[in-house]
């Protein structure tokens, strides 16, 4: 559940901190090099390299 869904859980429910063996979730994105070159791909991608290098 989000984060803030359960900063107040409500009563009877409890939170347990799984650390750093938490499950993540990794979203990639797959194009073409047609696609690749259109200008909404192009933004896509220097956003997510500007995100990756922060």
């Amino acid at each position: 559940m989000p984060h803030l869904t359960l900063a107040t859980p409500p009563e009877g429910v409890s939170v347990t901190d799984l650390g750093s063996t938490a499950p993540t979730r990794h979203l990639g994105y797959v194009t073409t090099p047609a696609l690749a070159q259109t200008l909404p791909v192009r933004a896509l991608i220097r956003e997510l390299r500007a995100a990756h290098a922060r």
